[in-house]
């Protein structure tokens, strides 16, 4: 059984609903007829239909108990028989942002079972089961015990793609050195490159890419800026000269790199007591 039951749940139930939904969705015109639904719910193998009006606006939701019940009260005009005429309107839906918690609480409210999805054009894109959100929660209280939790996980899935985009992006400056001949700059950018790469890589197969809350947001941020100084600092090694102390060219190798990710870079100033004495800006 999983450490801590509560929280494997509610982290799950966070997770949006376009991870758990069925892409798998029959769509059809409202003026379609009843018999030719039927052979289309047999043949694709399912038992919900999306109505939809001239616009291709969601409107409805026919099922496959619907055109068993429905049609059959419907005896003299049987054949003619429209979707329109027997789906159950109006229509439930969720939007493709929302939470597991929000589907539930939603399906609970309307004392129903299912909810079509709809994106941010009002289209319909899956449909959410309450039987699939029954099997997420008793798989997370199932678990076996794991070395990290849920909400490590995905800080460590986001922030190994933040070291991978970050090392994809250095290699543009590796490649101007090594244009311009700079080898001892180049080397420095491509072993950093290679560090971010890696680390990027180890931390996305233990993590697992996940929408963050706030708390989870800032830790991301926070770990980010913090490895990418220390990972920057392996071309400013290269550059410092080495007749300073292990601890003053480390210093100024991690400020300097740090200065790179945050602003625009850093500036130099040989004599700053003369250069900066009508400037409010500080100095190390």
């Amino acid at each position: 059984m999983s450490t801590n039951p509560e929280r494997a749940v509610s982290y799950v139930l966070n997770k949006s609903v376009t991870e758990y939904m069925d892409k798998d969705v029959l769509i059809l015109s409202q003026n379609t007829l009843t018999r030719e639904a039927a052979r289309m719910l047999r043949h694709y193998e399912t038992d919900d239909i999306i109505v939809t009006d001239e616009d291709r606006v969601p409107v409805g939701i026919v099922t496959d108990e619907d055109i068993l019940s429905k049609v059959s009260d419907v005896t003299v005009y049987a054949e003619a028989t429209k979707l329109k005429d027997i789906m159950t309107t109006p229509l439930v839906t969720i939007n493709e942002k929302s939470t597991l918690q929000d589907a539930l609480h939603k399906m609970r409210d309307n004392s129903i079972r299912k909810l079509p999805v709809l994106s941010k054009k009002n289209e319909v894109i899956g449909m959410v089961f309450q039987t699939t959100i029954a099997n997420v929660i008793r798989d997370a209280t199932a678990s076996e015990p794991r070395l990290l939790s849920p909400p490590v996980k995905a800080v460590l899935g986001n922030l190994g793609f933040v070291l991978q985009f970050a090392g994809v992006l250095l290699l543009v400056p590796a490649i101007v050195s090594t244009i311009l001949e700079d080898t001892l700059t180049a080397t420095g950018i491509y072993l950093t490159t290679v560090l971010l790469l890696v680390t990027g890589f180890f931390l996305n197969s233990y993590g697992e890419k996940s929408s963050l809350n706030l708390q989870q947001a800032s830790i991301l941020v926070f770990s980010s800026l913090f490895l990418l100084s220390l990972f920057g600092t392996v071309p400013y090694l290269y550059v410092f000269p080495s007749e300073e102390t292990n601890a003053e060219v480390f210093g100024n190798a991690f400020f300097s790199s740090a200065a790179g990710f945050t602003t625009g870079g850093i500036s130099l100033f040989d004599t700053p007591e003369e250069e900066l004495t009508q400037s409010f800006t500080f100095y190390r």
